[in-house]
């Protein structure tokens, strides 16, 4: 595994920020326990040509302050009340552009991902959306904000085997009918291989 730099996070095209993050490692580490795995689908939301994002803002004013940051940072919201949904803020301050981590290949730390999920659940729903990543990993709300560059908490590392763009497919995103002629852009990347 190799670090992935601040200028990733940096880069002014969050379409190309979520695909490339398909491969790579996501990893958390709350009470001293090491989760993570292969994060196999992404979506971006980029605020200056998404109106998904520029509602997602209008709804949310109180809660966005970490999206405003320069990137590298984690940005965690709740749905419904208690599903939380993990992101990276990208690009420069006050651009407000994220990228949703929605599914990894769970790796490291299964015993406590099944344990926080319900010890029932198979290896392979573990970590299949959005909100079981979030349960699996432990990332709530409290870590909002929390710096990726530091390795401490959550953060990403580069997979040793790179992943050819024929590897990724592209689909419109989930679950934003209300973006209208938006929520058809093809912003949401998965690894050819997780969709089997």
């Amino acid at each position: 595994m190799s670090n992935i730099p601040p200028s990733f996070y940096t880069d002014s095209d969050v379409v190309n920020v979520a695909r490339s993050l398909i491969g790579n490692f996501l990893f958390s580490k709350i009470d001293d326990v090491l989760t993570g795995g292969v994060i196999v689908e992404t979506e971006a939301y980029c605020k200056s040509r998404d109106l998904a994002m520029q509602k997602h803002l209008a709804r949310r004013p109180s809660s966005v302050e970490a999206l405003k940051r320069q990137g590298g940072v984690a940005y965690i919201y709740t749905v419904y009340g208690y599903h939380s949904m993990f992101n990276i803020v990208t690009n420069e301050s006050n651009y407000a552009d994220s990228v949703l981590i929605r599914a990894i290949a769970p790796t490291i730390g299964l015993e406590t991902m099944r344990e926080r999920r319900g010890l029932g659940t198979s290896s392979r729903n573990l970590c299949s959306g959005p909100a079981k990543m979030s349960q699996a990993l432990a990332l709530t709300p409290v870590l909002n904000g929390v710096s990726l560059l530091d390795k401490t908490t959550v953060w990403v590392e580069g997979n040793a085997i790179p992943i050819s763009t024929n590897q990724i497919a592209s689909s419109p995103r989930i679950g934003i009918d209300y973006a209208e002629h938006d929520a058809q852009l093809p912003w949401r990347f998965t690894l050819d291989s997780a969709r089997k």
